[in-house]
């Protein structure tokens, strides 16, 4: 009950910023901008934010790979797009739908869940890594720009510096084989409570397979952070060309700046960042062309982008259940039968 009201007031909550951002941003500005708009360009940008998707399978491959585990690439992209849909509509910063892909990994090809876990935390981990790296270097361009307040800038980079140690933590206890997440449940005692020992020992039994990895895979490692620069310069185009799109020729540093934007507020915990990636896009854009209804127009597209997926990830999350509904009435039936059969006898 308290979940649900906690996301019922974050979702007003963002209503209201998203509200105040279009009025300020201008309702007719906002729309003169979407009448300028080139189909060419947003087409190539759709197209390139597709192929954004696959530096993120092709890591999580990578990492899997170095658990031996071989999946198909097909498979992989259902998971990884079903775990953005899920993700995209929580408030859970990015990994809202990380369970379930674990999960459909293990149901359809009998991983473990202990190594479909620790998988999905290495590749997020090398996720971050980077966006900490692109979060430093949108930092120092975002420092460079004229009429910001000190104080923001200070905001903004001391939670990249916090960041960037956590992540170092994060991975210096793992190669030392010490654990994080299960040191912090010990802690606060958290191992003493009934409910959680069963889940404090998975959460162990994870950590020594992510050891494992940082430990002996070093070359998977810089394989699967070379697959997010990869992803980074795709980023790099896909704003590119939308700015293109929307019939804006903007610079790299905006580019990169407007990349760094988004990134952050994914770190609010509203579901889709309502709200808060317009006011983002909208004062990024108010400081470097005086213009904020172009980033907020930006932000629109990308929400449709985005929405597009979460509706293809909740198709096939839909189609995944009817399978699992229709074995278990399969195997139901099956047992049926046989009981049948031996009370003939």
């Amino acid at each position: 009950m308290r979940k649900g009201l906690n996301l019922i007031f974050s979702l007003l909550f963002g209503l209201a910023v998203f509200g105040f951002f279009f009025y300020r941003s201008g309702v007719e500005e906002v729309f003169s901008v979407f009448a300028n708009i080139q189909p060419l360009y947003i087409g190539i940008f759709f197209f390139i934010s597709s192929l954004t998707f696959v530096p993120t399978v092709w890591r999580w491959g990578i990492v899997l790979n170095a658990h031996k585990k071989t999946i198909p690439f097909l498979s992989l992209l259902k998971y990884t797009i079903v775990g953005y849909a899920v993700s995209y509509v929580t408030p859970s910063v990015k990994v809202g739908g990380e369970p379930l892909r674990a999960y459909m990994l293990n149901k359809e090809y009998k991983v473990d869940l202990k190594t479909a876990s620790s998988s999905i935390i290495i590749e997020k981990f090398v996720e971050f890594l980077g966006g900490v790296i692109l979060g430093l270097i949108g930092f120092a361009l975002f420092f460079s720009l004229p009429g910001i307040n000190i104080l923001i800038k200070l905001i903004v980079g001391i939670s990249l510096l916090i960041g960037f140690v956590l992540l170092t933590i994060l991975y210096y206890r793992s190669v030392t084989g010490k654990g994080s997440f299960s040191t912090l449940f010990v802690f606060f005692r958290l191992n003493k409570i009934a409910r959680w020992k069963n889940f404090v020992y998975t959460i162990r039994g994870v950590e020594k397979h992510m050891h494992k990895f940082f430990a002996e895979s070093k070359k998977a490692f810089f394989l699967s952070f070379l697959t997010y620069l990869l992803y980074m310069i795709l980023v790099v185009f896909e704003f590119k060309f939308l700015l293109l799109g929307l019939g804006i020729d903007e610079s790299l540093r905006t580019v990169l700046l407007s990349i760094t934007v988004a990134g952050f507020v994914n770190f609010i915990p509203v579901p889709a960042a309502l709200g808060f990636l317009e006011a983002g896009q909208a004062s990024l854009f108010s400081l470097v062309r005086k213009e904020g209804s172009i980033g907020f127009a930006l932000s629109i597209v990308t929400r449709i982008r985005a929405l597009i997926f979460v509706a293809i990830g909740f198709s096939l999350i839909t189609y995944f259940s009817g399978n699992r509904i229709g074995e278990k009435v399969s195997l139901f039936g099956c047992k049926k039968k046989n009981s049948s059969k031996k009370g003939k006898g």
